[in-house]
């Protein structure tokens, strides 16, 4: 599986490769593979009850099946490379067209991944800003999720049974989100575990609450080594989002070279503007410019060259989700490693 959550490593045949075959830019990573992947991971979190499964239905949604559709919702991928040199564009549709409405049939049926009913426990496995009733032991719950997720992590819900009764309330807490905490009615819970749900039981009345709050902190994600493809490389996740660096926001750099440096600080920040309204990252980073005079050459001794010189570069990235929405231009996920 990719990084981001998608599946398939190669083109010919729709198939998967070898033992970590996960090239970037010839990546299949079919978009119906990756809804696929959503609609297993949702029967295995009904038989098992295990957050992973949900985890992996969230990453898979933001990362590996929302770049399947442009943002007007006008065109799609078939495959959704990690890497690319301007060539890969959506299509309205195509000769063999089963990418499309598998996105359709997905989006209009994704209200019914956020809630799971057992005997006498809700689950609440996704978060957006939405309004729920279901239908537990016989008692009517309405739930009403207030939140800005995913571009920040903190979530109200507030609870309003049509009588008050017994019941669990179990709430997801992303495997990425250390530090998260549970609130109940202003009481903070004593443990909410990444990876896990947590339970609250107790006697649900109407005007009952239970606040969240998800630390979203830049993380870097390695490949195991033996992806050469990715060696001395990471990629940038901010809460559930992968993102990736495209030329139209890096103009003047070679985005196969960019990556972290040293010392590089974050800034997130959400810009209502670009692109429906996203968190950007702008970074100081470095392009990894190839040291000596390489001019007409394709190899050479090892003692005469040295591989790289890294040069500090300001670059911004946005999330992959959104990437190929504007003009053609290289876009690229996994980043030099120069720190």
């Amino acid at each position: 599986m990719y990084v981001s959550g998608g599946l398939g490593a190669r083109w010919e045949g729709e198939a998967f490769g070898s033992d970590f075959e996960l090239p970037n830019e010839r990546a299949y990573t079919e978009t119906c593979a990756a809804i696929g992947s959503v609609m297993w991971n949702w029967r295995m979190l009904l038989m098992r009850g295990d957050a992973k499964y949900a985890d992996l239905i969230e990453h898979t949604l933001y990362n590996a099946v929302l770049p399947g559709v442009s943002l007007d919702g006008q065109s799609y991928f078939y495959q959704n490379p990690l890497a690319d040199d301007g060539r890969h564009r959506r299509e309205p549709w195509f000769g063999c067209a089963c990418c499309p409405p598998n996105v359709a049939r997905l989006l209009a049926s994704l209200t019914g991944y956020f809630y799971a009913v057992s005997s006498d426990a809700i689950w609440v496995n996704l978060y957006a800003e939405s309004e729920a009733t279901v239908d537990v032991s016989g008692n009517k719950v309405v739930l009403s999720q207030t939140t800005n997720y995913p571009w920040d992590g903190a979530i109200r819900i507030d609870i309003n049974p049509d009588r008050t009764a017994e019941f669990a309330i179990n709430v997801r807490i992303p495997v990425w989100a250390d530090g998260a905490t549970v609130t109940v009615n202003g009481a903070e819970l004593q443990s909410a575990q990444p990876g896990s749900y947590v339970a609250i039981r107790q006697s649900w009345k109407q005007g009952d609450s239970i606040e969240i709050d998800f630390p979203f902190r830049m993380r870097t994600i390695r490949s195991h080594p033996l992806v050469m493809e990715n060696s001395g490389r990471v990629a940038l996740f901010h809460g559930p989002l992968l993102y990736c660096v495209e030329s139209v926001d890096n103009p003047d750099v070679e985005i196969r070279t960019v990556g972290l440096a040293k010392s590089g600080k974050f800034d997130v920040r959400f810009e209502p503007d670009l692109l429906g309204g996203v968190n950007a990252i702008g970074f100081v980073g470095v392009s990894a410019a190839p040291q000596g005079d390489w001019e007409g050459l394709l190899y050479c001794d090892s003692q005469i060259q040295m591989p790289f010189d890294f040069e500090p570069v300001e670059l911004r990235a946005i999330p992959y989700f959104a990437w190929a929405n504007r003009q053609a231009g290289r876009m690229q996920v996994w980043l030099v490693d120069g720190r």
